[in-house]
């Protein structure tokens, strides 16, 4: 298993593509004026290679079936689809925040790394990477996707959702009959409740969010370089 805490990617709660952020690729990390190898997708500044792309295939087939040599080519085919489908939505996400003015900082980003690695003892998160052959800067990068991403839906999608006391209470009497447990802090335990229903609501308005950045940012694909990269897959 790849490193814990980047099991699904932003649209996790949303529950539209289960993918593993793990495996997607950083924006930070697509070629932004690659002239010596042809993109593969390209939106605004940013772009992806076919080596790009097939690097994060690769990664989330070993996770996806850990030890497996003979995956099927349909299967593998569709999840070479599902990443595409979750690059060219992070891409346009990407588009957006640069737009916005949203980033995710040095200081951020290393604080984030050091809580990770902070829950494997000794060596084992730099021996998990390398068995999954992921260089630490690959996975640096999915992390630093990861978090633009969640600050740009936190921003755009959860944080404007309003939750009454009424929402809270219906949730309660439908979750918790016999009331809060005793044991629970009943401020902490409201603002869980919060936490949860704005992720859920955020969640019904996702696919029209997206949509629209769909239309504002549209990814350009290499028909070709695709064709020749499925062609040279399916062999």
């Amino acid at each position: 298993m790849l490193p814990g805490k980047l099991q699904l990617g932003c649209s996790r709660w949303m529950g539209a593509l289960l993918m593993i952020v793990m495996i997607l690729p950083a924006l930070d990390g697509c070629s932004r004026k690659k002239v010596e190898e042809e993109y593969l997708l390209r939106v605004r500044g940013l772009s992806m290679t076919p080596s790009e792309f097939n690097q994060a295939v690769k990664a989330v087939s070993e996770e996806a079936f850990p030890g497996e040599q003979n995956v099927a080519p349909e299967v593998l085919n569709d999840l070479r689809m599902r990443v595409l489908t979750q690059i060219t939505e992070e891409m346009m996400i990407g588009a957006y925040a640069a737009d916005l003015g949203i980033q995710v900082s040095d200081e951020e980003l290393d604080k984030a790394v050091a809580d990770i690695k902070a829950d494997y003892p000794d060596n084992t998160f730099e021996e998990t990477l390398l068995e999954n052959a992921i260089s630490f800067q690959f996975w640096r990068n999915q992390l630093a996707t990861r978090l633009l991403v969640e600050k740009v839906i936190a921003k755009e999608l959860i944080l404007p959702v309003q939750i009454t006391s009424e929402d809270i209470a219906e949730y309660i009497k439908a979750n918790y009959p016999d009331g809060v447990p005793k044991d629970e802090n009943p401020d902490a335990f409201n603002q869980k409740i919060v936490t949860h229903l704005r992720r859920q609501k955020a969640e019904l308005g996702y696919k029209e969010w997206i949509d629209g950045l769909r239309q504002r940012y549209p990814v350009e694909i290499n028909r070709p370089a695709w064709d020749r990269m499925v062609g040279d897959a399916s062999k």
